[in-house]
């Protein structure tokens, strides 16, 4: 009940107007994301309490953005009618006179603008950043000229002038010293969010940790700011804090001005934090107005299997794969792991094989082919895909791993192990050892790689003991030996195991070429970390007499 609850109140949010809905637009535009500012500036235009002057000037600006001027020239007029003591749409008519080379028309503006509030020194930033979005280079001393009157209007007070040279030097590709005028920008308007997201983001890419601070800042300072929660949602998103983002999406989801894309990003956190009944919730929701929505059916698929409603999820994954969109390795595996759960492991392993087709650069997806064919004991087919997951690897930056090269090596241990045809095991056992020897060149002193190869050449030899086999095995004792404590069993990393196994192999060894004494040496040693092996001790007694 509480989940539904909590959905009810995601979705009834969305239909509540906001007096002040329009504002996050505007922290939208200034935040540079000029998509979102009109869609919020679009919705609240005709709400109670919107200034729909400074509502139009920002979508003209947007426009402007987009390189569509009749509709900037629209919007801008539309602000003056709706008032005309609003400063800011005669700047955005100058700036769309300098664009389209009417200097004087653009003066003529600018000093409309200038002259409803004369000592307005955001105004003034406003008409220098025009010209410098006209021309930075041509109009640098107009650019100048603002400026400077903004700083001696306000004292050198007003955020927006410090905003601006951030700007400036972004464009500039001077990342610390615009983050510098971004910090200025807050010093003097302590709630400034324009500051905060703009330092954030200058931040993020060198220490994210810093930039999500200071949009907790803000969140502090603004809680009700969309821009401020959406901001500090998708840092925490991009820095896999995977419960923080997903708490604060809860928060802006509440929010009149989220986005119906946020949503869908909230029931994906969810079902990574767990919280499989609330995504799934969000999802069919979701879907109730756009059944074919892709990742909403994704996210219906994972969630049921997760919940273990099996039928319920194979009819949501037979669904989401008629769909057109990229298919994750792990939208298969699911799709597997529902078809084995309902006792169809053949056709689960149908989808691997075409997930693994269809993917064959996707590591975990050649993985996971390997391991469904083992799991079916089809183990020359578990081998052959490994081969095909080491190829898939070694295509990219990241290294193969001396952990591939002993799984490799157990895959054909298995598959040798498994065939009653001599030249079949000799070949896949070969191909072991190959896997094998690749490992050892990186770690020559690995027990595990050496008893592997050990136990390959015993199994490509019809599993009969020979002399490479024992080799290896005397290999494996004096590693063993090299650390103390090895044999103890109180010590919770002792190699007993390793121990037992390679003198059993060395005693039926020299048993078979007749070497009694060394026969009698290797089991007597068995005896004595196996004490109860009464068919060791049986040899070794009769051996002695």
């Amino acid at each position: 009940m509480k989940s539904k609850f909590l959905l009810s109140l995601f979705i009834g949010s969305s239909l509540i107007a906001s007096a002040d809905g329009y504002k996050d637009g505007i922290e939208y535009f200034k935040a540079d994301q000029f998509d979102n500012a009109k869609e919020i500036l679009t919705k609240n235009l005709n709400n109670p309490g919107t200034d729909k002057a400074l509502s139009y000037y920002y979508l003209g600006a947007i426009d402007l953005k987009n390189g569509d001027k009749a509709a900037a020239k629209a919007n801008f007029d539309k602000g003056v009618a709706a008032n005309s003591g609003c400063a800011f749409n005669f700047v955005g008519l100058g700036q769309l006179d300098l664009l389209n080379g009417n200097v004087k028309a653009a003066e003529d503006n600018f000093k409309k603008a200038a002259n409803i509030n004369k000592k307005d020194a955001e105004i003034s930033v406003l008409i220098a950043r025009a010209y410098y979005n006209a021309d930075p280079t041509k109009y640098a001393k107009e650019i100048q000229k603002y400026i400077d009157k903004a700083r001696k209007d306000s004292k050198n007070q007003e955020p927006s002038i410090y905003i601006f040279e951030g700007d400036r030097l972004m464009d500039q590709n001077q990342v610390g010293d615009a983050a510098g005028q971004y910090e200025n920008a807050i010093y003097w308007q302590a709630d400034n969010s324009e500051g905060y997201v703009k330092y954030a983001n200058a931040y993020v890419g060198v220490n994210p940790g810093f930039a999500i601070q200071k949009l907790e800042e803000l969140v502090a300072l603004q809680p009700n700011s969309a821009l401020a929660q959406r901001e500090l949602a998708e840092k925490y998103y991009e820095n896999d804090q995977w419960r923080k983002a997903s708490d604060t999406y809860g928060k802006y989801i509440q929010n009149p001005n989220h986005f119906p894309e946020d949503r869908a990003r909230y029931s994906v956190l969810l079902y990574y934090g767990e919280n499989y009944q609330p995504s799934l919730e969000i999802a069919e929701s979701y879907l109730a107005n756009d059944p074919n929505d892709f990742l909403m059916n994704r996210m219906k698929m994972l969630n049921l299997a997760a919940l273990k409603r099996y039928d319920e999820a194979k009819t949501a994954a037979e669904k989401f794969f008629t769909l057109k969109g990229y298919f994750s390795g792990n939208d298969y595996i699911t799709y597997a792991d529902i078809l084995n759960a309902l006792g169809d492991p053949d056709a689960g392993i149908a989808i691997i094989e075409k997930g693994a087709n269809d993917l064959p650069d996707n590591l975990a997806m050649q993985q996971k082919l390997s391991e469904t064919y083992l799991t079916a004991k089809r183990y020359a087919d578990a081998a052959t895909s490994y081969d095909r997951y080491i190829d898939a690897k070694a295509k990219t930056e990241e290294p193969v791993t001396v952990t591939d090269y002993f799984a490799g090596g157990g895959r054909y241990l298995t598959y040798a192990a498994s065939t009653d045809s001599l030249p079949e095991a000799a070949a896949a056992a070969a191909k072991g050892v190959a896997y094998i020897d690749k490992g050892l060149a990186e770690q020559p002193n690995n027990p595990s790689l050496v008893r592997r190869k050990a136990q390959l050449i015993m199994v490509g030899n019809g599993k009969e003991m020979n002399q490479a086999a024992a080799n290896e095995y005397l290999r494996l004792i004096e590693l063993l030996d090299m650390t103390p404590d090895s044999k103890n069993p109180n010590n919770p990393n002792n190699d007993i195991a390793y121990y037992k196994n390679a003198y059993q192999m060395l005693g039926i060894y020299y048993d078979g070429i007749k070497d009694t004494d060394n026969a009698v040496k290797y089991f007597s040693l068995l005896l004595e970390l196996d004490p109860e092996n009464e068919a060791v001790r049986n040899y070794v007694e009769s051996a002695k007499k």
